[in-house]
């Protein structure tokens, strides 16, 4: 795949995940194989971090998301998200 753009809301996840350190920990052997994962499987793709305050629609459609069965596409937007969105492009 390729122009993926991924985000995350933890900027301890973002700054492993761009750093060359080593890390011992449990979570420092997580991250390597994100990496791997990352540069085989994603071209022309990164990964960022953003506050969830800043990326607060995206947080609130990937909980609606989670709490699915099966894929939706979304013809009407509910009335939060979309007061969450006006809000964003203010």
């Amino acid at each position: 795949m390729d122009n993926v753009d991924f985000v995350v809301e933890s900027k301890t996840t973002n700054d492993a995940f761009h750093s060359n350190r080593s890390d011992v920990s449990e979570f420092g052997h997580i991250i390597p194989e994100c990496k791997r994962l990352f540069t085989s499987q994603f071209t022309n793709s990164q990964a960022e971090f953003k506050r969830r305050q800043t990326n607060e629609v995206t947080h609130a459609l990937a909980g609606e998301a989670a709490l699915l069965a099966s894929s939706t596409i979304y013809f009407n937007i509910s009335d939060c998200i979309n007061d969450i969105i006006i809000n964003e492009m203010l």
